[in-house]
């Protein structure tokens, strides 16, 4: 079982996401978890595909937002919905990289209880915040 570590918070015409880790690719993992939730169940997807993905960015914010990115094209482009994430995050001559794999299946809208569509992804109000031992995201997504 795959456990949710995040929560959404109230915000005027969008949807603002709050994700938390023990390490930034944990906190990366559950924001992108988050980011399926609002578009579909993520409990009722079974792990059957497996994809690699790499992506950079030139900061943490870019990283995050690229890696957004690709799973909302995953499931609005490839018809995949994604659910599970194993990825590990390095900074390499000055450019912030993400390397692992995204398990999903393809998206049945009434299998997966299709909620609502997500326009993008959001720079406006984007934090990554580390205190202590823990890793917080917040970011916004266009509906």
């Amino acid at each position: 079982m795959y456990k949710n570590d995040f929560r959404y918070i109230d915000h005027v015409s969008d949807v603002m996401v709050e994700a938390f880790g023990s390490s930034l690719s944990q906190a990366f993992e559950q924001s992108a978890r988050a980011l399926t939730n609002i578009m579909c169940d993520v409990s009722r997807v079974d792990p059957q595909k497996s994809i690699t993905v790499e992506i950079s960015g030139f900061d943490k914010k870019s990283l995050l937002y690229n890696w957004l990115e690709s799973v909302l094209l995953s499931l609005l482009v490839d018809n995949l919905a994604l659910a599970e994430f194993n990825i590990k995050i390095r900074k390499s001559n000055g450019v912030f990289q993400l390397h692992g794999v995204c398990k999903g299946e393809q998206f049945l809208r009434d299998k997966h209880n299709y909620k609502v569509e997500v326009k993008a992804i959001t720079y406006h109000e984007m934090k990554i915040l580390r205190r202590r031992d823990k890793w917080t995201i917040r970011f916004i997504v266009d509906l």
